[in-house]
């Protein structure tokens, strides 16, 4: 029977959570949604409901294919005081504000990040940043990124490895378009904020079906960016999300 009443009050959670989403200013909640995620509705509670990782993925279900950070997981290094743990594990709460009013940053894609900076700078609050901007445990590749069609939005992961990586961009990094990173040699330059789903679909007997790729192989909104090859976790060479000997990675996506 509890067993039961548990799984009414997730599926309820659920769809409150899914209706919340899709109406409204994101993050910017009213009395009455409080039980979304903590268990009383009094003002200051900090107890929620569920695991912090679980009850972001509530609103936020295409996470775990889109994250550039790690969750649940005991850090080794020193975290700001003002970048909280759970418990002593990281989550979503320490880089980012659950609430809008939190928020510092004036500019509008702010990703409710608890400091008022992105992208490397964000990074070194945690991670050491050598001299040419590099976390300092990356095996960082050279390369340039070329627009290709500007009308078309690539994803804020493939932006914030650009901002590191090409040195050379002259314009502002939310104003580029889909393109190609050049890598170091010719044959392994590759497109990026192009649609897969698109492609895969035109060229049947070139790439293979969206949903027969690897799990590891992330599309964003169906596209491809650096993500979709890259982790910057991984223990593999060049980052890749999986040893790519025999072409193994590649032939993934390409039939041949």
């Amino acid at each position: 029977m509890k067993h039961r009443y548990l799984i009414l009050f997730l599926v309820i959670t659920g769809i409150a959570a899914l209706v919340y989403a899709l109406s409204g200013e994101p993050h910017r909640f009213s009395q009455s949604e409080c039980t979304l995620c903590h268990t009383t509705e009094k003002p200051g509670n900090s107890d929620i409901t569920m695991e912090v990782t679980v009850a972001c993925e509530t609103c936020h279900p295409d996470y775990p294919k889109t994250q550039s950070h790690p969750t649940d997981i005991y850090p080794d290094i020193s975290v700001p005081g003002d970048m909280p743990l759970n418990e002593g594990r990281l989550t979503c709460l320490t880089c980012h504000y659950a609430h809008i009013e939190h928020v510092k940053q004036q500019n509008k894609e702010h990703y409710f990040l608890r400091r008022p900076v992105q992208g490397v700078i964000f990074c070194s609050a945690c991670h050491q940043i050598n001299e040419k901007r590099h976390i300092v445990f990356q095996n960082i590749h050279k390369g340039q990124y070329e627009v290709t069609d500007r009308n078309t939005r690539i994803d804020r992961m493939s932006l914030e490895c650009i901002q590191c990586h090409d040195k050379y961009i002259a314009e502002p990094l939310d104003s580029l378009g889909a393109g190609r990173w050049k890598h170091f040699k010719k044959e392994f330059n590759h497109p990026i904020g192009a649609s897969y789903r698109d492609i895969s679909s035109r060229k049947m007997n070139k790439f293979r079906p969206e949903h027969m790729l690897n799990e590891k192989i992330k599309l964003y909104d169906g596209k491809m960016g650096c993500g979709t090859c890259h982790n910057i976790y991984s223990k593999e060479r060049a980052m890749l999300i999986m040893d790519n000997r025999g072409s193994r990675l590649c032939l993934e996506c390409h039939s041949k």
